[in-house]
């Protein structure tokens, strides 16, 4: 059985298709990355996985249990194993980075403060962050924050972790250190993962299979190895971030009943 299990997911706003009957599956311990343009429902399906949006049809599960048919308290402890990465760390600016990582240890568990203590300073080490806990987000670089936000998503020892852009707006020193932190953290931890991102360096890095969302439809998911000779042309003009192809092309209109047809 997939940790997250994606059947004909499908998602729409108003008349904006964004999920078109995706299918994902990602196993244990397994590193799933998606690709896609600005607006092809990437965040989305991360919203759906943490059952923040309700499909419209299909279903998302984890660990075999239906997002949306878990009551509040199921889907509260669903999301206890879920760690969320998000895009600019959204970090509580009034507190410290110990505060912040702290944050959740002292709403969801009854430890003492001297063990919470020692998980902060344990999950601040392992992102490269030990000795920071006193600062404020303002005076952390954009790659600190991001590396204090996955202290915060790790401490509460997650069986998933979901990343949402961890590497926008970062140089490309800071997004290879990003990449290798994530890479790091699936291997020490163990944990199954999600990562949406636009950097394609940092996608065959972490990756066990890649996946690509276009117009609302999953066009492929592979191994990277795979991914990188899929004969598609979407596919290929991602990889090779040229502007002529089929990926800047609008997506269809949708279909007007027979009745508006004739009208």
């Amino acid at each position: 059985m997939p940790v997250i299990d994606v059947v004909d997911l499908s998602k729409a706003f108003g008349t904006k298709v964004v999920l078109a009957k995706v299918n994902l599956q990602v196993e244990e311990g397994e590193s799933l990355v998606v690709l896609g343009g600005s607006g092809s429902g990437k965040t989305v399906l991360l919203r759906t996985i943490m059952g923040l949006l309700t499909p419209d049809s299909g279903q998302v599960s984890i660990e075999g249990k239906i997002i949306a048919e878990l009551n509040r308290e199921e889907l509260s402890n669903i999301r206890k194993s879920i760690g969320m990465c998000f895009q600019m760390a959204a970090l509580f600016d009034s507190m410290t980075v110990f505060e912040n990582v702290a944050f959740a240890l002292r709403r969801h568990t009854k430890m003492t403060e001297a063990e919470v203590a020692a998980r902060v300073d344990e999950c601040l080490s392992m992102v490269g962050m030990k000795d920071t806990d006193k600062l404020k987000p303002a005076e952390l670089s954009g790659g600190m924050k991001r590396r204090v936000g996955f202290a915060r998503a790790i401490a509460l020892k997650p069986k998933i972790l979901l990343f949402d852009e961890p590497t926008t707006g970062l140089d490309p020193v800071m997004t290879d250190v990003i990449g290798r932190i994530i890479l790091d953290l699936k291997q020490e931890l163990g944990v199954t993962s999600i990562t949406i991102t636009h950097d394609l360096k940092s996608a065959f890095m972490i990756a066990d299979r890649i996946a690509l969302l276009f117009q609302g439809e999953c066009l492929a998911c592979e191994t990277p190895e795979v991914f990188k000779v899929n004969p598609n042309p979407v596919i290929q003009q991602f990889l090779r971030g040229d502007a002529e192809g089929p990926f800047l092309q609008d997506p269809p209109a949708p279909k007007r009943k027979a009745k508006e047809a004739s009208a």
